[in-house]
């Protein structure tokens, strides 16, 4: 039974995957669907433009699918919005999960084998690059944003965008928010309702409000 669901839901998620693909990648990507879009998706803006390997098999990037404890999968709605001057890049074998709701008019870039389990949000003006191996859990924010500006009385912006950098084999633990300029290195953990509004080194368990380092990720790894 649990197969025949799971084969319904797949079928129901056609529509929305073929013109996913078909509008944003050439005929020759387009027609092997490497990216597969849940059917409890809503396209707020589809403009811009998706980058994936050239070598992409069926269904290697999926957005919108899932089962998290705080979502209810059959109300949470997976939200894309890509503006005209946004970008994504996708690596292979990219899932982000049910409820997730992305917003780009930057360049948002994320690499191999990274899985966002839900209801995961990334707010994109400027840049955001997520590197390969990372594993990010519900509830989390990304925003190099601040949206509104501060204007000093010579006219300059006193709080300009800026990007966001997180390193290879990053966990990102639930409800955690990494604000803008932040850059993480690698092999690192961001533990859970961390607010990170600071850079750090890799090798590092960042947690707290504002986050500091809290433990030490040497002779150390987590499972995916």
């Amino acid at each position: 039974m649990k197969a025949l669901s799971k084969l319904y839901n797949y079928i129901r998620c056609i529509p929305k995957t073929l013109l996913f693909n078909f509008s944003y990648l050439p005929f020759k990507q387009a027609i092997k669907l490497p990216v597969i879009v849940s059917h409890r998706t809503q396209f707020l803006n589809r403009k811009g433009s998706i980058v994936v390997p050239k070598n992409a098999k069926t269904g290697k990037i999926k957005l919108g699918f899932g089962q998290v404890q705080v979502a209810d999968a059959s109300y949470s709605r997976f939200i894309w919005s890509l503006e005209k001057n946004g970008s994504v890049t996708f690596g292979h074998n990219v899932r982000i999960g049910t409820g997730s709701k992305l917003f780009v008019s930057g360049a948002l870039s994320i690499g191999d084998n990274v899985n966002f389990s839900g209801e995961t949000s990334i707010t994109c003006q400027k840049q955001i690059d997520i590197s390969e191996g990372c594993l990010v859990s519900w509830r989390t924010l990304f925003m190099d944003t601040d949206f509104h500006e501060i204007i000093n009385n010579d006219g300059v912006c006193l709080n300009p965008d800026k990007p966001i950098f997180i390193g290879e084999s990053i966990w990102v633990c639930a409800n955690s928010t990494i604000l803008k300029g932040v850059s993480i290195g690698a092999h690192s953990i961001v533990s859970a309702s961390a607010n990170v509004v600071s850079s750090f080194e890799g090798n590092n368990i960042i947690g707290g409000t504002p986050a500091k380092v809290i433990g030490s990720m040497e002779n150390k790894t987590f499972c995916m």
